[in-house]
């Protein structure tokens, strides 16, 4: 999401050059989480906002961060994540004080001779990652060793990658440790033979060089347990201006009831699982909405900026039958003296990926800026919404 194109192994036991560790069963933990503590009750929204539980602690009650192979659920409690686990340590990446890494892409090769279904991704990271996405694409599309290459040097990018293979997940900004994880049964599909590939974006503001790597870890389920295959979009306002010393408001609406028509189906079909907001530093807010016709709902909306992970699991997902389309935006406030634009560094973005089940996949771009007034202190911009949307299989396993 951090660039301007939503980009497009049959283990052996618990052996093999791809394989840490099984995954846990429900089964392994009879006892099951402990109930939540009853002086949560006003806390736990506010914890599951940054992917956290809630517990009682010296002070009284406190938001605590699952442990790794967790993930806090529906109940607000950690649950341990299940399914066959595929890990990979990708190469270290040493970036200088004040640095940033952009060009460099990373790769594993999985040599899966069947599919696999994805229902969770799990990311731990120590190398002051800023953002990363994450795709799947045949193992001959930008083919050459792992570790770390030029994006360039193989023609990669994230649209090229989504429409050739697919989108496994996002980072949401300067989270160390985060968890995508799918309601049962819910799944991502990764063809056979297919390589996962990121373009990373390191960002070192300390100043000490930081050295460090990520890893990948994916719980994949059996096919015959799943009955949703996942289809990603994504959104983006990608003409930022944000003036000096001041509260701004950019979003838009982004009407798709016409694109599912074409796909031969009526009204905005779909059912969302995940919403991962994208902001910077300087984000305030970050909101998402259906629009239009007769389902007009909140998706998402948020305040601040924490560096925690702030992907939300939708379950029972949202449908939109009845609305027209989505309408998103961001709100920044902007201490500097400078405009800020869209851009790395200590620039902006405002964005969310999401995965749903839908017959098409989309993306949806604002790239103008046009004053839409103010609202108290808070100046207003927007901008028309045009789409970009092709045919997703729904077949379940053994399809495309």
């Amino acid at each position: 999401m951090a660039a301007r194109n939503l980009g497009r192994l049959v283990a052996t036991a618990c052996t093999g050059l791809f394989v840490v560790a099984c995954g846990s069963d429900s089964d392994d933990d009879p006892g099951g989480p402990a109930a939540l503590d009853p002086a949560c009750a006003s806390l736990i929204d506010t914890c599951r906002i940054d992917q956290k539980t809630c517990v009682r602690s010296a002070s009284g009650p406190a938001c605590m961060a699952c442990e790794k192979a967790e993930y806090v659920a529906e109940d607000g409690l950690c649950h341990p994540l299940s399914g066959e686990v595929f890990t990979h340590d990708f190469p270290s990446l040493s970036t200088p004080a004040g640095g940033e890494i952009l060009d460099t892409c990373r790769s594993w090769t999985l040599g899966n001779p069947t599919e696999l279904w994805v229902n969770a991704v799990e990311l731990e990271q120590n190398e002051a990652s800023h953002h990363s996405n994450w795709m799947f694409a045949p193992q001959d599309r930008f083919a050459g060793p792992d570790g770390l290459w030029r994006c360039k040097d193989r023609g990669y990018d994230q649209l090229t990658a989504a429409l050739a293979g697919g989108v496994l997940y996002a980072q949401s900004t300067q989270a160390t440790h985060e968890v995508q994880k799918f309601p049962d049964g819910v799944a991502v599909r990764i063809p056979p033979y297919s390589t996962v590939i990121s373009a990373a974006h390191t960002l070192n503001t300390g100043q000490q060089t930081v050295e460090g790597n990520s890893r990948l870890a994916i719980y994949t389920v059996p096919a015959d347990q799943v009955r949703v295959k996942l289809a990603p979009f994504h959104l983006t306002y990608e003409e930022l201006d944000i003036p000096p010393l001041s509260k701004a408001r950019f979003s838009g609406t982004c009407e798709l009831e016409a694109h599912y028509a074409n796909a031969g189906h009526s009204g905005f079909n779909a059912k969302i699982y995940w919403i991962l907001p994208h902001t910077h530093a300087l984000g305030s807010r970050f909101f998402a909405e259906l629009t239009g016709g007769t389902n007009e709902r909140s998706l998402i909306d948020i305040s601040g900026f924490n560096s925690e992970a702030r992907g939300r699991t939708y379950d029972p997902p949202i449908d939109t039958a009845g609305a027209t389309g989505m309408r998103f935006g961001c709100e920044f406030d902007n201490p500097r003296e400078e405009n800020v634009v869209w851009g790395f560094g200590d620039q902006e973005m405002c964005e969310l990926l999401g995965f749903a089940e839908s017959p098409i996949a989309f993306e949806s771009r604002i790239n103008t800026i046009e004053a839409d007034g103010n609202e108290g202190t808070v100046q207003r911009f927007t901008g028309p919404c045009s789409t970009i949307a092709f045919p997703w299989a729904q077949d379940k396993p053994g399809g495309s």
